[in-house]
């Protein structure tokens, strides 16, 4: 029998930075991942943004979330060997002089200051905008699959990985805590992403409302650069004269794939901002794992012993999960308080 503090169910975005945060912390792990079915992480454009950009509201909790991702995501580049990590400032797009005297106020006010440029910039070519532009600060992006696979490939090394389902049927109780096969450990922590959010798991936790997203590829005659262009969807420059737009939401149709009302959608949105040539190269969805008053689901499982969820991020996962990582690590490590109005126990 070999011994673990912790199993981790789940390898995407949430489950990645967990397990490197636990062991950060010295805390050994096992995770059990389909890659496969990590549908929101493989499709998400992974920025991050302590702004809402369409309200000019801060995120919840921005600051903190901010400061804390900044230190963890270099160092897991460090222990990866990968490199995903990119500072990026975000273009928003003014549609009405309105929208520009709105922002160029919050640039004097102190909990806006550390996020937007105070500068009003023309629009790049080829964009079709007639107020001008701001730029962000303090926002990038996170490469997400080449931040899991980096995670993956040092848990190989660590032999702390396994790729298959795990069957939460066969967990036993343990002195430890629970058993799993050859494997005994204090806890388990739920980071199954959409399968919990939309029931397919084996267990249940109440309080989900998923959220479908889509995005299209399309090839460009010009290159965007490292541009990411926000009005109402985003344009993000991607290599090789390609780009990225998305994302939409809906709230039903999780089994159907893309479809081509979004398309549409998206298409409409381009030929919008966008003056010039484009083809469509790929047509993506996700299941963003949101929950009904969008607060993550952080703590205890409501109904499981020695179980905890890690769960409920939406299309925040890139910008929250590290300091909700070093929550959680040092609530099972330390005992430090959890964040309450997180509590899975809140919809039980």
């Amino acid at each position: 029998m070999r011994y673990v503090d912790y199993i981790i169910v789940g390898g995407g975005i949430s489950g990645s930075v967990l397990s490197y945060t636990l062991m950060k912390y010295g805390a050994s792990v096992h995770v059990f991942d389909l890659p496969a079915e990590n549908q929101s992480s493989r499709v998400a454009a992974g920025l991050w943004n302590p702004i809402v950009l369409k309200r000019l509201k801060k995120v919840w909790m921005a600051d903190e979330m901010i400061a804390n991702l900044h230190e963890v995501y270099p160092d897991m580049e460090s222990w990866t060997g990968a490199s995903f990590f990119e500072p990026l400032p975000l273009r928003r797009v003014f549609h009405n002089p309105g929208e520009q005297n709105q922002w160029m106020e919050l640039t004097d006010n102190p909990g806006f200051k550390p996020y937007l440029n105070d500068e009003i910039h023309p629009t790049p070519p080829n964009i079709i905008a007639q107020h001008g532009s701001a730029m962000t600060k303090a926002t990038g992006r996170v490469h997400v699959n080449a931040m899991t696979e980096g995670v993956r490939k040092a848990l190989v090394k660590l032999d702390a990985y396994t790729e298959g389902r795990f069957d939460w049927d066969l967990v036993q109780p343990h002195s430890e805590g629970i058993s799993y096969g050859d494997i005994a450990a204090h806890s388990i922590i739920s980071c199954e992403g959409m399968q919990l959010a939309t029931g397919q798991a084996q267990h249940n936790v109440a309080g989900f409302a998923p959220v479908k997203g889509e995005v299209l590829k399309v090839e460009l005659p010009v290159s965007l650069e490292k541009e990411c262009i926000h009005q109402g969807h985003f344009m993000l420059g991607e290599a090789d004269n390609q780009a990225s737009v998305g994302a939409t939401y809906a709230w039903d149709g999780f089994d159907k794939g893309p479809t081509p009302e979004k398309r549409a959608e998206l298409e409409e949105h381009i030929q919008k901002v966008w003056d010039s040539e484009y083809s469509v190269t790929d047509h993506l969805s996700g299941i963003r794992p949101a929950s009904k008053d969008r607060r993550p689901l952080i703590g205890p499982h409501p109904d499981k012993e020695n179980t905890w969820v890690f769960n409920g991020m939406g299309s925040r996962a890139v910008l929250m999960a590290p300091y909700l990582a070093q929550v959680l690590a040092e609530h099972l490590l330390y005992g430090a308080p959890l964040i309450e109005e997180c509590l899975p126990q809140r919809f039980a």
